[in-house]
């Protein structure tokens, strides 16, 4: 979603917001009234130039992310960063740290992004408030722990890559095209990876006409037989783990 990275922070109205699947857009005008209101301004974050919190701080808001790509990562003891997530349009970033108040990565984007900012006090008044927000939390942090088990079990490199692959396509559902904003050594790091692994996995998926490949880009020819890859079919998933814009 295109946006204008040069303000700091601006007040976000819910109801005209083109995020659809935001925690505010998924229930209804009342609801998104009320989210709207307990928002902060929201910020602009650009790609090395700091981070909206870093491991082990204290938890004082939740992000909602409005545009761009927001990464949370860790640092070993030899200084390694392995990376947990990517956040995208309509996630929320944080929700890790909600059971004991301290962050347990660092956020930081990948592109220039923006993020609405949600204050955890009173995000958790409105919760008690309105429980069926609470509720719609629950979901997502449901879907992040189905996502992570997806792609960290014992599953072969290529059925890692469908799994990421679909991931990305049904959270921007546009067309076959999907648009990658991180990079192949990120996505290796966050899948336990080599690049190169990646890069193999790519082009094999290419070769036997499923995907189609150009920079930064991922064309989808096959999704059928991408999607045959995945050890857990989506008709087997229950609802609430559905990624897609319309879920």
């Amino acid at each position: 979603m295109p946006f204008d990275a040069a303000p700091h922070s601006v007040k976000t109205d819910c109801l005209i917001c083109p995020v659809q699947t935001c925690l505010a857009r998924r229930g209804d005008a009342d609801q998104a009234s009320a989210f709207g209101d307990m928002l902060a301004p929201r910020l602009a974050v650009m790609p090395g130039q700091g981070a909206l919190y870093h491991s082990g701080d204290r938890l004082r808001s939740i992000y909602s992310v409005r545009g761009g790509c927001i990464k949370a990562s860790t640092v070993d003891s030899e200084g390694n960063e392995h990376i947990r997530g990517f956040y995208l349009a309509g996630d929320l970033v944080g929700l890790d740290a909600l059971g004991g108040g301290v962050c347990l990565s660092t956020a930081a984007a990948v592109v220039p992004s923006q993020v609405c900012v949600a204050p955890l006090a009173d995000l958790r008044q409105l919760m008690l408030r309105r429980p069926e927000l609470a509720q719609r939390v629950m979901e997502q942090t449901s879907r992040e722990l189905a996502l992570s088990l997806a792609l960290s079990g014992d599953y072969s490199a290529e059925q890692r890559m469908a799994a990421f692959l679909l991931y990305m396509r049904d959270r921007t559902a546009a067309s076959s095209v999907i648009r990658l904003p991180m990079a192949q050594r990120d996505i290796g790091n966050y899948l336990r990876l080599a690049t190169e692994t990646v890069c193999r996995s790519l082009k094999s998926l290419q070769r036997r006409g499923i995907v189609s490949l150009s920079e930064r880009a991922v064309s989808l020819v096959d999704e059928p037989a991408l999607r045959e890859l995945l050890p857990l079919k989506k008709k087997d998933q229950p609802a609430y783990l559905d990624w897609s814009v319309n879920s």
